[in-house]
């Protein structure tokens, strides 16, 4: 059983020269468990800021993000399982994340920043017995709530942004820190077949919902931007999360031997669109582009085994921005186009060990609702 959110994973924003703003921004991004549910990724959700009327500046910028996601749509590759809601047995996420950021510009052309992500989740499914129809008996929920993976970053942008040119390049390189717990656990209903009853159980929730995922990452970013005609941009932003370490160790309780223990995997994000300015006076900028988000099936570099569910989705992407003096706040809510679960290294092996093919699924959100408010200093 699978969950995916919108990957949720990095940021994107559109200040042409606001390199703290950029910073705080690019760093953001719940812990662990956002994908598009399931789907376990630490896409972004800042956005592309509008900002061609601020000025580059030194010092600090305080943002606090949020983001919502309810995911309960299957999918097995690109194909929805409609029977799934149809029978009343669809896993549904609902998680809220909030992420708490300070970023310090050393120089208008250099920062650092660093992001401290909190997560809520909740995660309904149900328990089935074992005959041959498999009746659904009861539903019940696990939850999780805690500290996730800190990050620290760093940011530069290619071009002076004291120039002011009408495009620019910022590049980012961070580490993504384990402090998320990782083997959290709760509650579960169990069908026991020997008895015929149903049995609390205390085990490690769904990876979708762990808070971290107990391993290192090395994090690229990317953010650019060209001032197309007066008052309209486009950008480009995307991000690449590299996990040496392949397994964490938690123990999953699922049926297949090669899914075990939980892998610790990579996770990506991209970003085109526009932006335009609708009402400078106000700093109000409207925008609208596309997202791709997901967990890739191979890691770029270690092992990749272990459970994971990787997958992504597209998505548009609209959203708005007000930015007032040194205060600035943005929603946006990207949603789905497109969404596929792709085949694991452990559906694979299972496949290639016993000759019956297996492909898992991934319950995917509609849609996401993120914002943020952040103020310079």
């Amino acid at each position: 059983m699978q969950n995916i959110s919108f990957f949720d994973w990095r940021v994107a924003k559109r200040a042409s020269g606001l390199t703290v703003l950029m910073a705080g921004c690019l760093s953001w991004a719940p812990g662990e468990a956002q994908g598009q549910g399931c789907v376990a990724s630490r896409g972004g959700s800042c956005f592309h800021l509008p900002g061609m009327e601020l000025q580059p500046y030194q010092g600090f910028q305080a943002a606090v993000g949020y983001r919502w996601l309810h995911s309960d749509r299957h999918y097995r590759g690109s194909h929805e399982e409609a029977e799934r809601q149809e029978e009343g047995s669809e896993v549904i996420n609902d998680s809220h994340f909030v992420e708490l950021n300070l970023s310090y510009a050393i120089t208008p052309r250099y920062n650092v920043s660093l992001a401290v992500p909190f997560s809520f989740n909740d995660r309904s499914q149900v328990v089935r017995s074992n005959d041959v129809s498999r009746t659904i008996l009861q539903r019940y929920a696990t939850q999780s709530t805690g500290l996730g993976d800190i990050r620290l970053m760093g940011n530069g942008w290619i071009i002076d942004p004291t120039s002011m040119p009408k495009g620019n390049l910022l590049l980012g390189l961070g580490v993504d820190m384990p402090t998320g717990e990782e083997d959290a656990t709760d509650t579960f209903q169990v069908f026991d077949g020997a008895s015929g009853q149903i049995l609390a159980q205390e085990r490690t929730v769904d990876q979708s919902i762990q808070p971290g995922d107990g391993g290192w990452g090395l994090l690229l970013e990317l953010y650019g931007y060209y001032q197309i005609i007066e008052r309209l941009s486009g950008y480009v932003n995307g991000g690449y999360q590299i996990t040496p370490e392949e397994k964490n160790g938690v123990p999953t309780f699922r049926g297949n031997p090669y899914e075990a223990v939980m892998s610790i995997a990579d996770t990506y994000y991209g970003r085109v669109g526009v932006d335009y300015q609708l009402v400078p006076k106000w700093g109000l900028s409207l925008s609208f582009g596309g997202r791709i988000e997901g967990v890739p099936v191979y890691d770029a570099v270690g092992g990749s085994e272990g459970f994971r569910r990787p997958g992504f989705a597209i998505s548009v992407e609209p959203g708005i921005s007000v930015t007032q003096g040194a205060w600035m706040f943005n929603v946006a809510t990207p949603v789905a186009v497109y969404r596929n679960r792709e085949r694991s290294v452990p559906d694979k092996q299972w496949a290639e060990a016993t000759g019956v093919p297996r492909h898992g699924d991934a319950a995917f959100a509609d849609y996401l609702v993120t914002a943020t408010i952040s103020k310079r200093f």
